[in-house]
Order: structure tokens, then C-alpha cells, then sequence
């Protein structure tokens, strides 16, 4: 892959291009919402390739992003939030966001390598490329919904990303 700048030449040029040749989309799997007293909250499952959910991985997820939740309350949420579950290959995420008023969000990372020992990610972690891709299709949807619709909550609920594969009748069980 040759450079179109200068400044990307060397390693720089060698980095992005095994980036580029690494990536691959990953399933993101929409749950259905948390129903809490004033909140609502939309979960993803996202997974990286051999990694597979449960219900209980689920579960323990749901109360670490509870609590988060529960705080993100008392500094000013508005009630409805995003929670993505990431089964990554080296590790768990888990990425709660809460809308809060002045349109800001709120942003919380947990990490670990097993459901059970989430933790509060370091100081600077960011989510990564598949938990951006749910954190930008929430964000067109609460403008979209809730912003420019007159608070349209049951269309917003609805509203979810979703890009598992599609199973081909005339392909093997996996869908490929």
C-alpha cells in the first residue's frame, strides 16, 4: 500500500496496511431493551470470530452496567442509554453510554478477560473500531428519534443495529 502523504511513509504505512488487512466486521447482535424505573436502555452483543454469548455473560454484564447506570442517574442522565457487550479476542468490554442533558453523553468502559472480573478500564481506554460502530449508528438514532422527533421513545427503542450474517438457504448452518 504506497503512502498518499509523506508523513505515513515507513512504519507508519506498514502499520496501517497490516491494520487494514486484519479487519474484519464482527456480528453485532441488538438484545432486547433494559426496562428500568426511568430508564431505558438499548444492549449490544458484539463478537469477535469463535467468541460466543450467554445468557449469564449477559446477566453479569447487565450489573456491572447497572450500577454504572445508577450513577450516570445522579449526575444528570436523561434516561436512556446504550450498553455493548464486547467478546473480543483478547478480552472483554463492556461499554455503557448514557445520554445526559445539554446533549452530552456520559462514557464507560469496563474491561477483563472473563465476564466476572470487569473492571473500570484504564485511564484513556476509547472504544474500538466495532464498539464505535454501534456508538455511531445510537448516536444518528437518538438525533434522529428522539432530538428532531419530538421525543419519539418507542421508534428509538426500535431503532437497533444489526449485523449479524443472514443465513443462505442453500449454505451450511453458520450462514456462510
Amino acid at each position: 500500500m504506497p503512502a498518499s502523504d509523506p508523513a505515513l511513509a515507513g512504519a507508519a504505512a506498514v502499520a496501517l496496511t497490516g491494520l487494514a488487512e486484519a479487519y474484519r466486521p464482527r456480528p453485532i447482535t441488538p438484545l432486547m431493551p433494559w426496562r428500568y424505573t426511568h430508564r431505558l436502555v438499548k444492549p449490544y452483543v458484539v463478537t469477535a470470530r469463535g467468541r460466543q454469548w450467554d445468557d449469564h455473560m449477559v446477566d453479569v454484564a447487565r450489573g456491572t452496567a447497572t450500577r454504572q447506570l445508577e450513577f450516570d442517574d445522579a449526575m444528570g442522565s436523561v434516561g436512556l442509554g446504550v450498553v455493548v457487550l464486547h467478546l473480543g479476542d483478547d478480552g472483554i468490554y463492556l461499554v455503557v453510554q448514557s445520554w445526559a442533558k445539554d446533549f452530552q453523553s456520559r462514557l464507560s468502559i469496563f474491561s477483563g478477560m472473563d465476564v466476572d472480573d470487569l473492571r473500570p478500564a484504564p485511564i484513556g481506554a476509547a472504544p474500538c473500531v466495532w464498539e464505535l460502530e454501534v456508538l455511531s449508528h445510537e448516536r444518528a438514532s437518538y438525533v434522529q428519534h428522539i432530538l428532531s422527533a419530538g421525543v419519539d421513545v418507542d421508534s428509538w427503542l426500535d431503532d437497533v443495529l444489526d449485523t449479524r450474517p443472514t443465513p443462505r438457504p442453500d449454505g451450511i448452518p453458520s450462514g456462510t
